[in-house]
């Protein structure tokens, strides 16, 4: 039988409100530390290192460059997967949530 192995970084979840289906169009960006990658909505492993780390989710929507932008900063503790929660508002031109939205997962 094979034991988890560890591994230390942030589990993101990028949401929208069910009403919203035409956002599938878009592609959320999400920017670690100033490193951007796009992602499509769902939820996202990235392994990051020990220490203090900036989140940032946006994406593009028509003519705006960032759209619901929101950002958190989170300190990635070893061994240790931190759950973050992106979600879009209801209105286009509002800001997104972001969280934390559980103690981080130990791995011993």
């Amino acid at each position: 039988m094979s034991t988890q192995q560890p591994w230390t970084g942030v589990e993101i979840e990028t949401s929208f409100f069910p009403l919203s289906f035409f956002l599938y169009a878009c592609t959320p960006t999400i920017t670690i530390d100033g490193v951007p990658q796009r992602r499509p909505w769902g939820t996202h492993r990235i392994p990051l290192s020990g220490g203090m780390h900036n989140i940032r989710v946006y994406f593009r929507y028509l003519f705006m460059e960032q759209c619901g932008p929101a950002a958190i900063n989170v300190v990635v503790q070893p061994n240790c997967v931190h759950r973050i929660k992106y979600e879009m508002g209801v209105f286009m031109f509002s800001p997104g949530s972001i969280r934390e939205i559980s103690p981080p997962y130990r791995f011993v």
